[in-house]
């Protein structure tokens, strides 16, 4: 037995824990620092652009959790049993049909906005929020621009 694996197996459970969520704990942190200090940002323009964020987050958030946390977390799942039951042949489908379904969905999910970005807008927001989110109407390659 490797000596990763006796620790794992023997050490004391709460440190052994603690060093492996360490990682996690330090992203979660500096992800929403980030985050704070982006509303932050927002909130010098004004309340109207701060309305106009809050239009943004839930559909932000909703697409983060579905790469990270849903569909990652099961194609992470099923990859690693696949791996340790030792089926390097099965892994490598299962990933390569977690690439096609990955790109499936950030198609999707990229276009719902182009599709339906003013028409929700309209629904949801007051004329102070709706003129801060300014969704694009058509697809356009200009990084940066505003």
């Amino acid at each position: 037995m490797d000596v990763r694996t006796r620790r794992l197996l023997e050490a004391p459970i709460v440190p052994t824990l603690a060093r492996m969520a360490a990682p996690n704990i330090l992203v979660m942190a500096v992800q929403t620092s980030v985050g704070l200090i982006e509303t932050y940002f927002v909130s010098m323009l004004g309340t109207d652009a701060l309305a106009g964020m809050a239009l943004v987050f839930p559909v932000v958030m909703l697409v983060q959790m579905l790469s990270a946390g849903g569909m990652g977390g099961a194609i992470q799942s099923a990859v690693s049993r696949t791996l340790g039951a030792d089926r390097q042949a099965d892994a490598g489908v299962l990933a390569w049909h977690a690439m096609v379904l990955g790109l499936g969905l950030g198609i999707a999910t990229s276009l719902v906005p182009f599709r339906s970005g003013q028409p929700s807008t309209r629904r949801w927001a007051g004329p102070e929020a709706r003129s801060e989110r300014r969704p694009p109407t058509r697809p356009s390659c200009s990084a940066g621009r505003s």
